[in-house]
Parts: C-alpha cells; structure tokens; sequence
C-alpha cells in the first residue's frame, strides 16, 4: 500500500517549510520513525520521519523548494514486495502554480483537482485574476506586505489566474512596483516599508569562497532588514554594578547551584515590565496591543544560526528557576529539540553575546515587539561609591546594559525609566 509523506503542522504560527535535502532516496527501505528529511521552516529546523516502514517509491520536491502545510513530499510503498506499474506518473511540484496537482488546497478546504492534459499548441492563455479576495501563498503574501504592493495589478500564471511568487519576482523586477491601496493582503497590516534595491553582484577573485545562506541565516536576515525598516529604533545605556549579584552567585555555588549572570538580568527585566507596561507590548496596525502575560524571547545561538525561545511567565518564576529553564532552552536548541512554538509568542527579548562579548551593543527589535535589552561584557573596574558621607574608590564588576526600543509607541520617559529600573533591582541584590 503507498502511503504519504506530508509536510506537517510544525507550530500553530508555522504554514510553510523549505526542504533543506533528503536523507533517504527512491527504492530505499526505511524503518518507522527513520528520519527522511530535513525541513527548515521561519521557525525551527526538523527532521520529518517515516510514518511507516517500507521503501521509498517517489520523492516529489526537490531540495530548496518551499511547500505549505500537507503538502505531499514523498510517497513509501508499505510492502515492499509489491510490485506497481514502472510508467505510472508521479505528481510534481509546480513551480509555477506553487502547489501539487491534487494536493494544492490546505486543510482549510478541499483538493484542487489536477487540470487536463492538453497539447502545448491549444493551451489557452491563463485567466485573469478574480475579482474580490485574492488567494495566495503565505510566501505570496509575505513578499507583497514587505514591499507594499496591489496584487491585483500583477498578471496571475497560476491555476484560476492565481499570483504565484515568480509572478511577484517578475513584477519587481520590472520596476512597475507600485504601493498598495486596497488592502487585500492585510487589512490591519503596518503600513509596507519602501521597497530597497537589490545589492548589485559583485566580482569573485581567485580564492573567495561562497557560502550560501541557509533557510534560517535568510528567515534571520529579513526580520532583521524589516524591524529596521518598520521601528524608529532608540538606543539607551545604564552602567550596572554588579557586585551583589556576583556575591549571590558565589553563595550559589557553594549551595552546588552554578548560575550565570543572565537569569538575573531575564529576573530584573520580568520585574520591570510588570511595573512598566508600555514597553510589555507588540504594534499591530496603528495600534499598541499592552500584554497582560509576560513572555520573554531569549536569544541562544546554535551552529545552524540564532535562535529565540520564549521563556513564558518569566515574572512569576523564581531565579533558580529561571536558570534551570534557560540551560534546558541552551541544550535542546544546540541538538535541535526546539519546537517551533516556543519560539513564538514573546512579549520582550534579551539578547546575550557571551562571555566573549563588548561593552556595549546597539540591538534590533524582534518585531512586532516593542523593545529589546542586551547584556554588555561584565568588567571590573575602579568606581567611586559614597559610604558614611565619605567618597571612596573600590572594584567593582561592572556591566553595561543597552536597551532598544520602539519610537512610535515608547517615549523617552517610559523608555529611560525602564532600564533604570532594571538597574535598581540588579544593584539592590534581592532576588528572593
């Protein structure tokens, strides 16, 4: 019996997946659960396993292809033994039409049917496209929210007049892009930043090496460019002595608990927010949506690139508690055991270069959240401090902490007042 291979459900916020490459080819028997391919989605990369054991008879997208959700990848005969028809056809993915001849429609609705075979001298031109609600991609509609355009002004080449990601590829590089005014995209949807021209190629010397970018590294690369795009970006520094929570780490570890020196400022940070609401939100549209629960993304890097997991009511856990979560996100994302949904849902992020890292840095919002804080290189240092009326110069260990945060929604007073904050707690010691 065939069975499918379909692209699964891998996140509530995940629709789409690049295949990165097979691990199996056509006529290799494989075992249930035996890991057939990688898939790298705007989320997380996974391995998808074999839903049975058997041999794999067809192998439908090729390695860089974007397919959606139940989308058929390959096919597994159940018993090997059986033989089939060797000139029975296996449906392709179209490149033009973004889908599988019977496998187009996602869960939301039925299958679109496969169109006829007819003979290239009598194929009429595509229709235009239908009036009303264009249906697209999400690839689609990524690409016409970023660069503001009017879908109903391009020519559809795909099934039903449908506008596939080759037709938008085309029209932008036609240079007729032009803003869009209806809205059929996203109604609620910020207001598309301009359109930036391409980077022109460059000349390779003998010796330079070309390191395509990998699905994440691309995902990574376009939030990056569209937060810069969308937020007027504010940068702000406090210099924090650090000496009680280095004293409390010390005590820690005679208790046998190591900590390091983030689970302190994620501690101090979820304190913050709760006081300072403001900057506890995302932009939706022209409208601030204030978060009741606090969830905040820490970034870990991994070999394949960054990665943010969201650590969820981070103002309700304790200290130990916090650490504890954090070197379990550290683990499972080095071995690639994150799930795509807690990578989403954050409410505020942290960014940590490491003990290798400067004084300072200038971070980028995780959009559409507000705000963004990143620890500087802990130094020590000779400092002034004022103890029985008297001045006097000690060490200190002593860290800068930058913070980033949206102009459009954060005024200087809610923004400067956070990160003072932040500091008090951290200076203060108290983390019971």
């Amino acid at each position: 019996m065939l069975i499918d291979v379909v692209m699964p459900q891998l996140g509530e916020s995940v629709v789409e997946g690049v295949v990165v490459k097979w691990l199996v080819e056509v006529g290799q028997l494989v075992a249930k659960d035996q890991p057939l391919l990688e898939i790298s989605t705007d989320k997380v990369d996974a391995e998808i396993p074999s839903p049975s054991g058997g041999r794999v008879t067809q192998i439908l997208v090729k390695p860089g292809e974007t397919v959606p959700i139940q989308a058929v990848l390959a096919k597994i005969e159940t018993d090997p033994a059986a033989s089939r028809p060797a000139a029975e056809a296996a449906p392709k993915w179209d490149e033009e039409t973004e889908g599988f001849p019977g496998h187009m429609a996602r869960t939301s609705g039925p299958p679109i049917p496969a169109p006829p075979r007819v003979e290239p001298s009598i194929l009429a031109p595509p229709p235009p496209p239908t009036t009303g609600r264009i249906r697209i991609t999400p690839v689609v509609a990524r690409m016409a929210a970023e660069h503001g355009l009017d879908l109903s002004k391009i020519p559809g080449t795909g099934i039903d007049g449908r506008v596939t990601r080759k037709d938008v590829e085309g029209y932008l590089d036609s240079g007729q892009a032009a803003p869009a005014v209806s809205g059929e995209v996203r109604p609620d949807a910020t207001p598309a930043p301009p359109k930036v021209a391409r980077a022109p190629k460059i000349a390779l010397a003998e010796g330079d090496q070309v390191v395509p970018w990998t699905p994440i590294r691309k995902k990574i690369a376009e939030h990056m460019v569209r937060s810069k795009q969308t937020s007027p970006h504010v940068h702000i520094f406090a210099e924090v002595d650090m000496h009680k929570v280095a004293g409390v780490r010390a005590k820690s570890k005679k208790e046998g608990v190591n900590l390091t020196y983030l689970p302190f400022v994620i501690y101090a940070a979820a304190k913050a927010l709760r006081e300072t609401p403001n900057m506890n939100a995302t932009v939706s549209g022209e409208s601030t949506v204030l978060k009741k629960d606090i969830h905040i993304a820490v970034a870990v890097d991994t070999e394949k690139g960054l990665l943010v997991p969201v650590l969820r009511h981070a103002d309700r856990m304790s200290l130990k508690e916090i650490s504890a979560a954090m070197d379990d996100f550290g683990a499972r994302a080095k071995s690639g055991k994150i799930s795509p949904d807690e990578l989403s849902g954050g409410t505020f992020s942290i960014t940590n270069p490491g003990i290798k890292g400067n004084l300072f840095g200038t971070p980028i919002i995780n959009q559409p959240q507000v705000g963004i804080l990143r620890l500087g290189q802990i130094v020590k240092r000779p400092v002034v401090i004022e103890a029985d009326g008297e001045d006097s110069i000690v060490i200190r260990p002593m860290m800068y902490l930058g913070c980033a945060y949206d102009h459009r929604v954060i005024d200087g007073v809610a923004g400067n007042g956070f990160l003072y904050r932040v500091r008090e707690i951290l200076e203060a010691g108290d983390f019971s």
